[in-house]
């Protein structure tokens, strides 16, 4: 399977919007109160492993509202249909009549 950069940036943009990056390092960036938190439930051998799962649980929040929204996902797949379509006329030899 061949991947194209700007399919996966497509991807990217619909399942990770920059409107919705920006609050989730707004709320990574209060490492302190989080940690607080965190010393209270979390060992601190298992400290990066919890961090690691509040991560992965916001990305897959994220990814779940991309998901759901029935307009973005069809504008995703004509997006893509878009990138497939000038990469088809790309890669199709041009004609010329003599």
């Amino acid at each position: 399977m061949d991947w194209d950069p700007r399919v996966l940036r497509a991807y990217v943009d619909h399942f990770l919007p920059r409107d919705v990056v920006g609050p989730v390092i707004i709320v990574f960036s209060l490492e302190g109160v989080i940690d607080g938190i965190f010393n209270q439930y979390v060992p601190d051998a298992y400290e990066t492993v919890g961090w690691g799962i509040v991560f992965l649980l916001s990305l897959a929040i994220v990814a779940y509202w991309g998901t759901v929204d029935e307009e973005d996902v069809e504008e995703l797949h004509e997006r893509i249909e878009e990138i497939e379509n000038e990469d088809a006329e790309a890669a199709a030899p041009e004609r010329s009549f003599p």
